[in-house]
């Protein structure tokens, strides 16, 4: 293959823009900033095309579209060759999943524990990501995404729809199931998610014109339901991700305020560079847990879709 580049070129290459920057690289691939450097620059040379131009913030580098073209492919290729390498020397390359914080905590982490045990000599790395998962740099072979319906990407494939209704503390539900407008209204700030907006369930509820100052926001939806757990108040419970809540009965739906489908979904987004035997595994296995019989007790919430 005459017109390739040099390896340690296209190493540089994608090491830097991983890594963001040329320093990282350099420690990365045990050589010079400097050396990385010029590397990239003959690849460029060699191309005819710029890959990386100055930026500010950290790195000082950013993609050409040119860069953005070859970084796919880049990635791809070494990825495969790290796999051919390991399979040869019999070493087990872990395999890295990841999703936001709540997912993470409440649904997956015990079905990741789960799906290790099937596999007790491959290691498995559960890594905690808010943001949609950037592949060229993070070494990610699965993301679970949460994403608005009207955002969802080609390949990717639903794993879970939520469904939001209140929920409380058995201790509150006798005063909740009378009078949610008496309790503490627990919310998560969430943008462009209506349904977890109390303020959105007036008509449920009838609640009157001072409510608002009833709402207590928190950050995460973690919060929220640790506070509900606590009795503090009436959250706005996502399923599947309260499953373990309700099935204890340490959450209890508040039922006639109905639930409401909810407008972002979970999707499994694979890295198209990953070559793990274990992501197609784990998905099938992700996919017969989203499956499973839904918690008894919720079926009868009666559900609309926001408008």
């Amino acid at each position: 293959m005459p017109h390739l580049p040099p390896l340690s070129a296209l190493r540089a290459f994608e090491a830097a823009v991983r890594l963001g920057g040329f320093a990282r690289a350099a420690a990365e691939l045990n050589v010079s900033t400097s050396a990385v450097s010029h590397q990239i620059r003959a690849l460029e040379e060699t191309l005819g095309a710029r890959l990386l131009e100055r930026a500010t913030g950290i790195g000082g580098i950013r993609l050409t579209p040119a860069g953005a073209k070859l970084l796919p492919a880049t990635s791809h290729a070494l990825s495969m060759l790290s796999e051919a390498c390991d399979d040869i020397r019999g070493v087990i390359r872990q395999l890295t999943v990841s999703a936001n914080t709540p997912f993470s905590s409440m649904w997956l982490a015990r079905r990741l524990a789960q799906f290790s045990s099937q596999y007790p000599d491959s290691p498995l790395h559960a890594v905690v990501l808010d943001g949609k998962p950037d592949f060229a740099r993070s070494g990610i072979d699965l993301a679970i995404v949460h994403v608005h319906e009207r955002n969802l990407q080609p390949g990717d494939e639903m794993l879970l729809k939520e469904t939001v209704f209140p929920v409380c503390s058995p201790e509150l539900y006798p005063l909740a199931s009378k009078a949610v407008c008496r309790c503490r209204l627990l919310q998560e700030t969430h943008e462009d998610s209506p349904e977890i907006d109390w303020r959105n369930w007036t008509r449920e509820f009838r609640f009157p014109g001072d409510f608002e100052s009833k709402i207590v926001r928190y950050s995460s939806f973690s919060q929220v339901i640790g506070a509900a757990l606590g009795g503090a108040g009436v959250a706005l419970g996502r399923v599947p991700l309260i499953e373990p809540e309700l099935r204890s009965g340490r959450l209890v739906p508040v039922l006639h305020g109905g639930a409401k489908l909810a407008s972002w979904r979970f999707v499994l987004r694979r890295n198209p560079s990953s070559q793990h035997r274990l992501v197609e595994p784990l998905i099938d296995f992700l996919r017969d847990e989203a499956a499973a019989a839904p918690i008894t007790g919720v079926n009868n919430v009666p559900v609309r879709r926001e408008t």
